[in-house]
């Protein structure tokens, strides 16, 4: 839809910047006050994104973990819809749980299969924009390491 399905470091930023408000979400960027000990939050019945000022300028500065916080509630707005999200009581399979689908899809969109099956951790990391942790979860999805 964006023209980004080849791209290996996806630009979280300028996505946000510039994409989001095509499908009709907004954001604002908050103190660290405000947010306390929140990086990000999606209020879906406002359409809007709140992210924490210092996870964001991390972001612009590519810092890994910022720019996943910022896909992981970039798949919450896509994922989560108050049409389409239930609250689970109990236990329920890690699948079903939006906090378990949000990282999912934020570590997808950043190390997509069809572009990083090939490359070893390091290269995911590097490549991607990614923290260890994350690549590590993406490169185990594909080799079983």
């Amino acid at each position: 839809m964006f023209g980004l399905g080849d791209v290996l470091y996806f630009p979280i930023v300028r996505f946000i910047e510039w994409c989001l408000p095509q499908l009709g979400l907004n954001y604002e960027i908050l103190t660290v006050e405000e947010m306390s000990n929140t990086y990000g939050l999606t209020n879906t019945k406002r359409n809007v994104l709140y992210i924490r000022e210092d996870v964001y300028c991390g972001a612009i500065k590519g810092n890994p973990r910022d720019r996943f916080t910022l896909c992981h509630e970039l798949g919450h707005f896509l994922l989560h819809t108050p049409d389409r999200v239930s609250f689970a009581r109990g236990k329920i399979p890690a699948y079903r749980d939006p906090e378990w689908q949000a990282n999912a899809f934020a570590g997808e969109l950043m190390a997509p299969h069809y572009l990083t099956y090939h490359m070893n951790l390091d290269e995911i990391m590097v490549q991607c924009g990614m923290s260890r942790q994350a690549a590590q979860i993406q490169y185990k999805l594909y080799h079983g390491k």
